[in-house]
């Protein structure tokens, strides 16, 4: 005489079992499709700076330090990257030479407001 009970708990061990079996499957797609391609990021990062240019001027010192810090990962994303063409990482460079040039601007600016604060002008309104 078989125990219904122990039938029970085998159907729903086998159940479970392809559950997750199909769950990794989904997961191991899900990540293969949502990879970033090497242009995808490079178009990321001049986007980025892109809008930095364009919006710098209104940035606080808490919003310098945002951007700085997704500066640095965007950067650090590129290391992922083993297969990048001379001309792709020639992009790279240009773009990371436009940011250095953004924040050469800002701490020129700020220099040229503490000159005009030590002599008592007054800062320019932009």
């Amino acid at each position: 005489m078989r125990c219904p009970f122990f039938r029970c708990l085998l159907l729903i061990y086998i159940d479970m079992k392809k559950f997750f079996y199909v769950a990794l499957m989904a997961m191991m797609v899900m990540m293969t499709a949502c990879q970033q391609s090497k242009e995808d990021y490079i178009e990321e990062f001049k986007s980025f700076v892109e809008e930095v240019s364009e919006e710098c001027s209104d940035y606080t010192e808490e919003q310098w330090e945002d951007v700085s810090k997704e500066f640095e990962v965007l950067v650090k994303k590129a290391e992922k990257y083993e297969d990048l063409t001379t001309e792709e990482k020639l992009e790279l460079a240009k773009t990371q030479a436009k940011y250095a040039g953004i924040q050469a601007k800002k701490g020129i600016n700020k220099v040229i407001d503490g000159v005009k604060d030590l002599f008592g002008g007054k800062k320019d309104e932009k």
